[in-house]
């Protein structure tokens, strides 16, 4: 029996004319998925497996079951990685060896240094890794009476890789929406919000100030005007303004002026900073629903987004 004698049958040619709409907009927006491609500035997630020359395999995200997810171009990645991606379909996949310009570049004699022996801490031993300065990090590769040698290089340096990665999920760019919020010392704020599904990616910082690249120090002063934020970059097509306002109320205490807990200043008020007007009426609405449970006290701000500046690593916030 076709599908109009069904509808006809059964008394329902107007659900029927709808599903069959449905369908064709489902179909649609399949094809478009089905022809849309990895691109710079795109945020994928993706399944590699990287082997060296001899056949080693140095590194799976099968193994582990979970997909390395990134932003194409976002400096995160090895520069032949990102080109690697770039231009794979959903479910596409991709083979190939990097010469070491396109992974991690030819060893380097200069990154490798013999530390003398009354200047190295005790107890290093051959294949310890250190920290140096500015976060860099070598491994322990000689100890003698003398000195303590150390190779900053990369371990992969110097070397061919093949990667075999596959596409597993794509966002693009275009529709990807930012949120930003001010709720106490970032780093836990920050953390919350990378719990919450759909969210793509975060990043601390200073906003709503009247200085330009402020320092660490400056803002605590108090006297930029910054308050400490969180930049949220989210896919509306997996979660909601109106969730990350929840998770927002629910890592802080909106009732608390310039202060959360232990940590007292102006740059640790509570604030939502909007990007669009949509974002604004969210964001009052969620104040007077929280108003109604905290008895009209909430303090938390809200006003338009000015301008971000990333937090600098190091600082205590």
């Amino acid at each position: 029996m076709s599908q109009r004698a069904r509808c006809l049958v059964h008394g329902t040619a107007v659900r029927c004319a709808a599903s069959s709409k449905i369908a064709k907009n489902l179909a649609a927006a399949a094809s478009v998925a089905a022809t849309e491609t990895a691109a710079p500035g795109d945020y994928v997630e993706v399944h590699y497996t990287g082997t060296l020359d001899s056949g080693e395999v140095f590194d799976s995200s099968r193994t582990r079951g979970d997909p390395l997810a990134f932003k194409v171009g976002g400096g995160r990645m090895i520069p032949g990685f990102d080109e690697l991606v770039t231009g794979l379909g959903l479910g596409q996949a991709r083979k190939e060896r990097l010469d070491p310009e396109s992974a991690y570049g030819e060893r380097r004699d200069d990154l490798v240094a013999k530390v003398p022996k009354e200047y190295a801490p005790d107890g290093l031993q051959p294949g310890m890794v250190v920290r140096l300065q500015q976060g860099l990090q070598a491994v322990v590769t000689d100890v003698t009476e003398e000195y303590v040698e150390i190779d900053a290089n990369p371990p992969l340096a110097g070397q061919g890789l093949t990667f075999d990665v596959e596409l597993v999920n794509l966002v693009k760019g275009a529709r990807v929406q930012q949120a930003l919020f001010g709720a106490g010392c970032f780093w836990g704020v920050e953390l919350a919000f990378q719990r919450v599904p759909g969210v793509l990616e975060t990043e601390v910082g200073y906003a709503q100030g009247s200085v330009e690249n402020p320092t660490y120090e400056q803002v605590c002063s108090g006297e930029t005007g910054h308050a400490e934020v969180v930049k949220v970059l989210y896919d509306p097509q997996q979660t909601s303004y109106d969730k990350l306002l929840e998770a927002f109320f629910e890592r802080h205490d909106p009732t608390q002026l310039n202060r959360q807990g232990g940590d007292v200043g102006t740059q640790y008020r509570s604030g939502i900073y909007f990007t669009t007007p949509e974002q604004k009426a969210a964001a009052e609405a969620a104040i007077a629903r929280a108003n109604e449970k905290f008895g009209g006290n909430i303090v938390t701000e809200v006003e338009e987004a000015k301008e971000f500046y990333p937090g600098k690593a190091g600082g205590t916030m």
